[in-house]
């Protein structure tokens, strides 16, 4: 941009799911199914997220019901598949601020989901938290079988949108997905909290009502 231009208007906001929306705590679905077993949070831990398992399971190498077997198998045990769903589901807690800051821009703003998931967190958390109905698109991880600072998955928001990247910013809670953003050419905030990203967005020229 040269000196004396006006920075380009924003059209659309991109948001993260964990950290932003939602803090969230893996030790309480693995306390939970160790309750369940006999076994320790530590034998949970490291059946349902050692290695790359996890990830596969992220980018959508790996279904709900082929990651809910795979860890039974690592188990050997046989939790039946909604009460696993529910457990594995149920690790979250909304941030309320952020909710209604985004029930704010959403009066004048396209909103996209931008998140790091999988089958399962995501079917929980579309049931759960209310305030996902606000966004216009979704673009989720295990969908587009990549996960951030991956270009991909940003690029991915920008087709959807049909819009430059100058036009559009994106917000989360970790540094390294907030440099995948910028190097596609998005504006790019880190999160800290809601009164702070209000604050940011505000330097950028959005409106908030």
């Amino acid at each position: 941009m040269r000196t004396g231009e006006r920075p380009p208007e924003i059209r659309l906001i991109v948001c993260d799911f964990g950290g932003v929306i939602c803090t969230f705590d893996y030790r309480i679905f693995c306390e939970r199914l160790a309750r369940r077993m006999d076994r320790t949070a530590e034998e949970i831990h490291a059946a349902a997220f050692g290695d790359r398992f996890q990830a596969d399971f992220e980018t959508g190498k790996l279904s709900g019901r082929e990651y809910h077997r795979a860890v039974m198998a690592r188990l050997q045990a046989d939790v039946p598949y909604a009460e696993f769903y529910r457990m594995y589901g149920d690790i979250f807690t909304e941030i309320p601020a952020t909710g209604d800051l985004l029930r704010r821009l959403h009066t004048r703003y396209p909103l996209y989901l931008l998140s790091d998931t999988n089958e399962i967190h995501f079917g929980y958390v579309r049931e759960t938290v209310k305030v996902l109905s606000v966004f216009d698109q979704c673009i989720v991880s295990y969908e587009v079988g990549a996960m951030k600072p991956d270009p991909r998955i940003y690029r991915e928001a920008l087709r959807r949108s049909g819009l430059p990247a100058e036009a559009c910013v994106f917000v989360d809670d970790r540094a390294e997905n907030v440099a995948g953003a910028a190097r596609v050419g998005m504006h790019a905030l880190r999160f800290e909290s809601a009164e702070q990203f209000a604050a940011d967005l505000t330097r950028l020229g959005v409106v908030i009502l």
